[in-house]
């Protein structure tokens, strides 16, 4: 029912998560609210319980290519 995600290469998923998929029209959990010091995470939950498998589909590739624009965007080392 739940899949456990981590964001490689990303080291806090909330900001990620709560407004950069929204706009991209996927929902999933940042792993900072499962941890009791509120701490950052890298990792997200995702509930597909009631997606079809298209839907699915869907909102992984919509992550793959948020997590493509971000790494685009991250500072060269």
């Amino acid at each position: 029912m739940f899949f456990w995600l981590q964001l490689l290469g990303i080291a806090d998923s909330s900001e990620l998560i709560r407004e950069k998929a929204v706009e991209k029209k996927f929902l999933m959990v940042p792993g900072q609210s499962f941890l009791p010091d509120n701490g950052s995470s890298s990792h997200v939950r995702a509930s597909f319980s009631m997606a079809t498998d298209a839907e699915m589909d869907a909102a992984l590739e919509r992550l793959a290519s948020l997590l493509r624009e971000e790494q685009a965007a991250a500072p060269k080392a």
